[in-house]
Formats: C-alpha cells, sequence, structure tokens
C-alpha cells in the first residue's frame, strides 16, 4: 500500500522522490510499515469471536505476516544502511585537514 501508493504519487503528479532516495528505500519503508498492520488482530478478535476456531488462524497468519514484514524490512534496510554508511564516509572526508569535507570544496 506504501509503495503503491507512492509509485502512483510519482507518476501521476508533479511529485518525485528526492535525489538521494531510491525506490528500494521506499520498499524497505513499505515492508517495515507492514509490522503496523496488527491491528487487525482487534478485527478479527472482533469478528470471530474468542471461541471461533478462525479467530485463531487468523491470529497465527497476521503474527506471522507481520514477523516476515519485519524480517525483510530489516535486511533491505540493513543492506541499504550500508550504502548511506559509505556515503557518509565521502562527504565526511577531509583529507587536506582544513575542518571542511572535501565533497564541498571541488
Amino acid at each position: 500500500m506504501v509503495f503503491g501508493s507512492t509509485w502512483i504519487v510519482t507518476k501521476t503528479t508533479k511529485a518525485k522522490l528526492d535525489d538521494g532516495l531510491a525506490w528500494v528505500d521506499v520498499a524497505g519503508l513499505a515492508l517495515l510499515a507492514g509490522v503496523g498492520f496488527t491491528v487487525s488482530l482487534l478485527i478479527s478478535e472482533l469478528s470471530f469471536g474468542d471461541d471461533a476456531p478462525h479467530y485463531n488462524h487468523a491470529k497465527v497468519a497476521i503474527l506471522v505476516g507481520s514477523l516476515v514484514a519485519a524480517l525483510l524490512a530489516a535486511v533491505v534496510l540493513r543492506l541499504r544502511n550500508k550504502h548511506y554508511r559509505k556515503l557518509a564516509e565521502i562527504e565526511t572526508e577531509d583529507a587536506d585537514g582544513d575542518g571542511i569535507p572535501d565533497v564541498y570544496q571541488q
């Protein structure tokens, strides 16, 4: 939902992703948002009731879905963190020792 909405907005309006943001970052954030859908536990409890066998199936499915979303998001965002760490090193490198990072002196 998060990824699809972002993609639709960028394709149908003048909005665009920031230059420092890649689609894989949006995908990682969208996966992380999947953890927040545990409100479905409340909805399934209200729909099925505590005694129904469907409630237990729904609860397990919702929790497994949240766990899978969290694990996938951790993998994607951890890989992107390595990329951003390298960028941060480049942006803070000061080879001449004048206190101004070299990337801003070109």
